[in-house]
Order: C-alpha cells, then sequence, then structure tokens
C-alpha cells in the first residue's frame, strides 16, 4: 500500500525544489483564450519568409481556440443553425467552399472527390469550383417555412365582434340536425354565439322549446333559429338587416332543406331593420285578419297568435348602450303582444341591467357565461 507523504514532507520537498540551484521559471495560469490572444502566429503580409521556429504555439496545437479553422466552423455551424433544414442547398454550397479554403489553404497540390467518384487533382480546378460555390451560396434563395395554420377547433367563435376573419365551423349542437355544418362568412361584428352558450340556452330551455314559434330578432347566420326547429319548433321567424349574412342564412337553411323536405317552409326570413320592424309591429292591430297580400305584408308585421313564441334578443352588446331605449321599447311590445306562455331569451354583456325589463326572472334561468350575460322569463 503506497504510503502518502506528510504535510511537512510535502513542504520541505517543494522547498527543496524551489531553492535548489535550477534555473526554473513558475508561470501563471493562463485561460485558453488568452494563451491564444498571446501566442497566436500573427498574420503575415503575402510573399513574406515562413518562420517555423515558433511552431509549438501554433494556435492549433492550442486545441484549436482561436484558430482560423476553428472560427470559419463555428461560423458555418451557426448560420446553419439560424437557417434550418430549408437552407439545406446554400449551407452544402457553403460548406464545400469552406471545404475547398481548407484543402487549398496551403497551397499544395489536393484531391477533391465527385459524386460520380471521378477526382480533380489541380489546384486550379479546386480554385474554379471554389469561387462558384461561393457564388451559389450567396445566390441561392432561402425558402422560408410557411407559417403554422391554427386548428379550427380550438377558433373562439362568436361573442367577441371585430374584424373578418377565416371562415371558421359552425353547426347545429342538437336535435333533428344534430353535428350539421353551417355557413359563416367570418365577419366578426356578426357575433354567432358561442357553442357551448347555446348549448346552455337549450339546456335550461328543455321540452319548452317545442310547439313554438321562433322569433329570433338579431338572426345573425340563423343558428338560433335553427336549434330550435332541430329541437321541436314548429315555425320561426328571422330578422336579420345585413344582406351579406341574410344570404348566408338562407344558404343555410337551404343545407338544412336538403336534409330534411320542408323544412324551409317552417322559416320565414326578413331582411328589414329590427326595430323599424317593432314600430310596425306595434302600430298594427292585434285584432287585424292576416294580410293577404303583398303591400299588406309590406306595411304589416304580424306573428301567429294561436301558438306561443320563444323570443331570441342577442343583439350587438353595443345596443344595450347606446339603443337601450329602443331595445327595451322593441321587448315591451313583443311582451304584450306575445301568448300565453311565450319564452323571451335575453342575451347580452354585464353593462345591461336585467332589471330596466320590468319582469321577474327566475334565479335558475339567470346565468352567466363571460362575456355572455343570459336571463330567460315566461310571460
Amino acid at each position: 500500500m503506497k504510503k502518502t507523504p506528510s504535510r511537512k514532507s510535502r513542504r520541505e520537498n517543494w522547498e527543496n525544489f524551489a531553492d535548489g540551484n535550477d534555473d526554473i521559471t513558475i508561470a501563471p495560469y493562463l485561460s485558453s483564450a488568452e494563451v491564444c490572444r498571446r501566442f497566436a502566429p500573427s498574420k503575415k503580409k503575402k510573399g513574406a519568409a515562413v518562420d517555423d521556429s515558433d511552431d509549438f504555439f501554433d494556435a492549433t496545437d492550442l486545441m484549436n481556440k482561436g484558430a482560423d479553422d476553428y472560427r470559419r466552423q463555428r461560423r458555418a455551424a451557426k448560420a446553419q443553425k439560424g437557417r434550418g433544414r430549408n437552407a439545406g442547398t446554400a449551407s452544402n454550397a457553403a460548406s464545400s467552399a469552406d471545404v475547398a479554403v481548407d484543402i487549398n489553404k496551403g497551397g499544395k497540390k489536393s484531391e477533391k472527390i465527385s459524386s460520380d467518384g471521378g477526382a480533380s487533382s489541380k489546384t486550379g480546378k479546386f480554385d474554379k469550383n471554389r469561387k462558384n460555390a461561393r457564388s451559389n451560396a450567396s445566390t441561392a434563395p432561402v425558402e422560408t417555412p410557411e407559417p403554422r395554420k391554427r386548428s379550427k377547433r380550438n377558433k373562439n367563435v362568436g361573442s367577441e365582434p371585430g374584424d373578418r376573419g377565416d371562415s371558421v365551423g359552425l353547426r347545429v349542437v342538437g336535435g333533428l340536425f344534430r353535428g350539421t355544418k353551417l355557413e359563416y362568412g367570418g365577419d366578426r361584428r356578426v357575433r354567432p354565439m358561442k357553442e357551448r352558450v347555446r348549448e346552455a340556452i337549450f339546456n335550461l330551455l328543455g321540452q319548452d322549446v317545442r310547439g313554438k314559434h321562433v322569433v329570433d330578432l338579431f338572426g345573425g347566420t340563423g343558428a338560433l333559429t335553427f336549434e330550435a326547429i332541430s329541437r321541436g319548433a314548429v315555425s320561426a321567424t328571422t330578422i336579420e338587416i345585413h344582406f351579406p349574412t341574410a344570404r348566408i342564412a338562407r344558404r343555410n337553411i337551404e343545407i338544412l332543406e336538403e336534409k330534411i323536405p320542408g323544412t324551409a317552409a317552417k322559416i320565414e326570413l326578413t331582411t328589414t331593420d329590427t326595430y323599424f320592424w317593432g314600430r310596425k309591429l306595434a302600430a298594427t292591430d292585434p285584432n287585424a285578419p292576416a294580410p293577404t297580400s303583398a303591400i299588406e305584408s309590406l306595411s304589416q308585421a304580424t306573428l301567429p297568435k294561436d301558438v306561443p313564441w320563444l323570443v331570441f334578443c342577442s343583439p350587438p352588446y353595443d345596443f344595450f348602450v347606446d339603443r337601450e331605449e329602443e331595445t327595451l321599447a322593441l321587448l315591451k311590445t313583443l311582451r304584450e303582444r306575445a301568448p300565453e306562455g311565450s319564452l323571451f331569451v335575453v342575451e347580452s354583456d354585464d353593462r345591461f341591467d336585467f332589471d330596466l325589463l320590468e319582469v321577474e326572472i327566475p334565479p335558475k334561468k339567470r346565468r352567466s357565461y363571460p362575456p355572455a350575460e343570459v336571463g330567460i322569463f315566461r310571460v
């Protein structure tokens, strides 16, 4: 077993070593970067004599740090990493140019193996290939990767008005047309109700939807109307003032007609201003007979009297602030004209006070689905 020398003996040995007659110089510790800075060969002019006396301190022997080859390789690696996979052609051309420079650095003849197994042994050809490679690397087009498209399933549909976006998925949640995809142009100003809010509302309504006449005051794409028809409503009146959106709603009616013939006859789509339609309804005698001509139909606004209504009031949220009086007057007119057993569904945001409706809303029928606030009451 080897015996470890004591501290005293090691100190004595060091003192004897330091006090000896040998000419010894103890150099301080230098980092590799400092060694390269001090001892790396300086750049020499062309035609100058080569001095090989200091080869021991050549930078290539010092772990290649600070040497020209090492720096060039690091630059090439960083450039390749920044460009990514799509810049493979340009990086290969640049790397082939660097290889040609490395091979011909000393001015010696060498061989470059081609893809077909042939070789070129003259330095002049290497210089020509090196120039071509560098020019190809500089002019090679770098393909930019296409941005990743967001999944349509994760897009937030509705309840946030804004600019036009992509056409996203809109479908009927339940009933006969469950899963039917509806068209939607992507205009955020239309603000179709979110599917989770629509499903929650019809879960609260339950079987009360059956046998009702739907009055969708701000129809949009008609999603609420189609959901009610799918769940047992007998007929519907949908009002929409925006002509492009009304055309989309009409195409959605045709989609439902293809699935179940006779559905289009249940839905009356009216393209007019909802508040103007409400004023016509207020001016129409409730006891007057149904219009028999097109002119009478244009001058009157009528709804069936023998069937309870299911009224949806889901306008742009700003209408509850900017046009509050008109909205309250419209709902009051419908409450006064509605047959017994009719239901009203009002959707707004937190800026609207439901107490202004002057009706009693049961606590279980008042729900919050931020940013939407929903109130359901019966007359």
